[in-house]
């Protein structure tokens, strides 16, 4: 496992790829993220079989906020993991669109922490893993449910969805930080979507060198 808690990712073809935002190391981004120190907590419970996947968004929330973390669960003997998802003093809410959910606003988030700090947990993996991991798991069951409100269709895709609603984890995330903490802290994380999703496009295909000179998310020279 690396610093990030997850495991290694492989990538197509079993590729090399950074272990922390699976990118291949050409194009890695984790020393040009200057991750956010947020007063909402964040915990993703990302399922087993995301894990490998390059285009997973999840692997992008400790790169990019501070007080995050991702747990990998999936197996009966992860179910320890569930525990627990709000450190002492904070109060946890589940972002997930159940039909007991409610809009996600600023005053919603103050009455359901009752002035505490807020996590904001967040089940990540198929529709069917997501429901299972928010509704099915003791621990997180308890949990108020809160929803985005209605949205744009999202510009920042890595998969192709047949449904125009859907949006990656990382981005409902940030559209949730987006109202809990700010324009501004909303805006500086969808540059780093952006940034993965430009760079994953590129392991696809390679851009020229004329389209990396002018692009915005080219490499920064590393320090040496």
């Amino acid at each position: 496992m690396d610093d990030a808690g997850l495991p290694p990712s492989t990538g197509d073809r079993c590729s090399p790829r950074c272990g922390r935002c699976a990118l291949p190391p050409a194009w890695c981004l984790c020393t040009e993220v200057a991750p956010l120190m947020l007063s909402t907590r964040v915990v993703v419970f990302l399922h087993r079989r995301e894990v490998h996947k390059p285009t997973n968004t999840a692997r992008m929330v400790p790169i990019a906020l501070r007080n995050a973390e991702v747990r990998v669960v999936g197996h009966v003997e992860d179910r320890e993991r569930f525990a627990e998802p709000a450190p002492p003093g904070s109060r946890a809410v589940m972002l997930f669109p159940s039909p007991r959910s409610i809009e996600l606003t600023r005053e919603s988030a103050r009455e359901l922490s009752f002035g505490s700090p807020l996590t904001l947990v967040v089940p990540d993996g198929n529709w069917r893993q997501a429901n299972k991991i928010a509704t099915h798991e003791e621990a997180l069951a308890v949990l108020p449910h809160v929803r985005l409100p209605q949205g744009p269709p999202s510009t920042l895709r890595l998969r192709a969805n047949p449904d125009p609603d859907r949006i990656s984890t990382f981005e409902a995330i940030v559209r949730a930080l987006g109202i809990l903490e700010g324009a501004e802290v909303q805006a500086a994380l969808e540059h780093v979507l952006a940034l993965k999703i430009e760079r994953t496009r590129w392991t696809r295909k390679p851009p020229s060198r004329e389209e990396l000179e002018r692009s915005e998310f080219r490499p920064r020279p590393r320090a040496t």
